[in-house]
C-alpha cells in the first residue's frame, strides 16, 4: 500500500511539473529583440507622421544575451525618456511576467527613416543655384534630419548657403531663396521723382536683396552709390 501511494505522489509531481512546463511562456533572444523592434516602429511611426512621416527601419546596438522565461504571458514594454522622435536613443526595456516585473535594461537604437527627398546629385558649391541640373528627388535616408529636408522640388529659385555633397539630402537651412538683385550683377537703376519722372541707368548692386530690400548700387555712368529699393528683378530706385 505503501508503495503504491509512493508512486502516486511521484507521479502527481511529476505530471505536476510537467503541466508548470507546458503553461510557462518561454520566448528566446530573438524573439525578444522582434518584440522590442516592432514596438519602436509603432512609437516612431507616430513620431515622424507629423513630420512627414517615412519607412522604418530599427537598429539594436547593444541587445542583452539570452531567453526570457516566465511562469505567465510576457509582458514587454519599451520606453524612451521624450515623446519626440529621436535618431539615436536609449530606451529602456522592461519585463514583466504577466503583471509582475522581473527587470529591465537599456538598449542604445539607431532609428532609420527613409523617404523621397530633394538631393544634390553633383557636388554644390556654396551661392551656386539650386536646378535639376545639380538635385533630383530621390529615397534616402533622413533619421537624423527629420523635419529639415526638401520634401518636393521647390516652385521658387534657391541658392545654397554652403557648400552641398553628392547625394547628400539638401536641407533648409543649407539654402536660401534666390535674391532679385544679385550682389556684384548689372542692374537697371530707376531714378523715379515725386511727379512720376523716371529715368533708368545701367548700375551695379553692391549688395543683395529681394523685392522691398533696401541695398546700395553704384551708376557706372556717374560712378556715384545710391541706397535704392529693390523694385524687380534686376532693378532698384531710387526716390529723388
Amino acid at each position: 500500500m505503501k508503495k503504491i501511494y509512493f508512486k502516486i505522489l511521484i507521479l502527481t509531481i511529476i505530471l505536476g511539473t510537467a503541466l508548470n512546463a507546458a503553461l510557462a511562456q518561454s520566448m528566446s533572444e530573438e524573439e525578444l529583440k522582434m518584440h522590442i523592434i516592432e514596438q519602436i516602429k509603432q512609437q516612431s511611426q507616430k513620431q515622424i507622421e507629423p513630420l512627414g512621416g517615412g519607412e522604418i527601419q530599427v537598429k539594436i546596438l547593444n541587445m542583452p544575451q539570452g531567453d526570457i522565461k516566465t511562469k505567465n504571458e510576457t509582458v514587454i514594454k519599451v520606453e524612451s525618456n521624450t515623446n519626440n522622435f529621436l535618431y539615436r536613443d536609449i530606451k529602456r526595456v522592461s519585463i514583466y511576467d504577466g503583471n509582475t516585473f522581473v527587470k529591465s535594461f537599456p538598449i542604445s537604437v539607431n532609428t532609420l527613416v527613409f523617404r523621397e527627398v530633394l538631393c544634390a546629385t553633383n557636388p554644390i558649391v556654396r551661392d551656386q543655384n539650386i536646378s535639376i541640373s545639380n538635385s533630383t528627388l530621390k529615397k534616402a535616408q533622413i533619421g537624423e534630419y527629420i523635419g529639415q529636408t526638401i520634401d518636393s522640388n521647390p516652385k521658387n529659385a534657391l541658392v545654397a548657403t554652403r557648400n552641398i555633397p553628392k547625394d547628400t539630402p539638401i536641407l533648409k537651412h543649407y539654402v536660401k531663396s534666390k535674391p532679385d538683385v544679385i550682389k556684384d550683377s548689372t542692374i537697371n537703376i530707376v531714378f523715379k521723382s515725386n511727379g512720376d519722372l523716371k529715368i533708368t541707368v545701367d548700375g551695379k548692386a553692391l549688395k543683395e536683396g529681394s523685392i522691398g530690400d533696401n541695398i546700395l548700387v553704384k551708376s557706372i555712368k556717374y560712378n556715384k552709390v545710391y541706397r535704392a529699393t529693390v523694385s524687380n528683378k534686376n532693378e532698384a530706385t531710387v526716390r529723388i
